[in-house]
């Protein structure tokens, strides 16, 4: 998207810790090193959430282009732009994207687009947990109003699938891009995802079940002090004066044990799992009249 009004395409992404980055376009027609955008008093734009993606559009009609957010947990921000359309900047909190019943909007990543053909753009979101929703505009593009959230891709059911399967479908963490794929004049769905398949190692060794044997009573006695641990923190959690740090270096501590024991013992599971990626086309389907 063309970010600074001056003629070319330039790059934004959303990151895992939550800054904003702009990838600029340069005159050799590449793009400069990544930037943190940087709110009106010149410090770095923040989401609240994490795993963020950041679409820019005008949402209050003045004109310039503000930045939305979609986030894997948490609701979509929007970050308004109190700056102008060539020069940018933000205000430096963010404030959640409401409904006009004034719930808020979620989803893992924020997509503009008119999904049902009355002219105006639409939230069209993916999930954490999968499935594609839409969120429709009841108003204009610049002063957007969203009704209530309507499923366009169903949530899938989780299912321990085998490598040898392979996928069946979208999976979960759904990213989504509206595009007519096949020119028929209707809006279709892009769907990226993350997945895991399984697959089963050989049974272990004699040698392989003694080494497991042995290790195990040192492994259930550093996972019991590092549960106490997280007890001792969590009770702390919403309380005045937060968590003490007498509580943080007792996981420290915990962990520095745990970790090592817990590695090893993880080489005796039998169960393994590759992480893919895939990009899924949804074809929308003509209306059948009388349906």
């Amino acid at each position: 998207m063309d970010y600074d009004a001056d003629g070319d395409l330039d790059i934004l992404s959303g990151s895992y810790t939550g800054e904003l980055y702009l990838f600029e376009r340069n005159a050799e027609g590449g793009f400069e090193q990544g930037r943190y955008l940087l709110d009106a008093k010149g410090e770095d734009l923040k989401a609240k959430s994490s795993s963020v993606t950041v679409e820019a559009i005008d949402v209050d009609a003045d004109d310039d282009l503000d930045l939305v957010l979609g986030a894997r947990i948490g609701s979509v921000e929007v970050f308004e732009n109190v700056g102008t359309r060539a020069r940018p900047a933000y205000e430096g909190t963010s404030r959640p994207l409401l409904t006009a019943e004034g719930d808020k909007v979620k989803g893992s990543n924020a997509h503009h687009a008119d999904w049902d053909g009355d002219g105006v753009l639409d939230l069209v979101l993916g999930s954490e947990y999968g499935g594609v929703n839409w969120y429709r505009n009841l108003a204009s593009n610049n002063a957007p109003k969203y009704a209530a959230s309507e499923p366009l891709i169903e949530k899938g059911e989780f299912k321990q699938r085998q490598e040898v399967d392979g996928p069946e479908g979208a999976g979960s963490r759904t990213k989504v891009f509206v595009t007519d794929w096949n020119h028929d004049g209707l809006p279709d769905l892009l769907v990226g995802d993350v997945q895991w398949l399984y697959y089963t190692l050989p049974p272990l060794t004699a040698e392989q079940e003694a080494e497991k044997l042995a290790l195990t009573p040192a492994y259930e006695a550093a996972d019991a002090i590092l549960d106490e641990a997280y007890e001792y923190r969590n009770s702390f959690v919403g309380k005045p004066g937060g968590i003490p740090d007498d509580a943080k270096a007792r996981i420290d501590e915990a962990s520095k044990v745990w970790r090592p024991l817990a590695k090893k013992m993880a080489k005796f599971d039998r169960t393994k799992s590759n992480t893919h990626g895939w990009v899924w086309l949804y074809l929308q389907q003509p209306a059948v009249e009388g349906q």
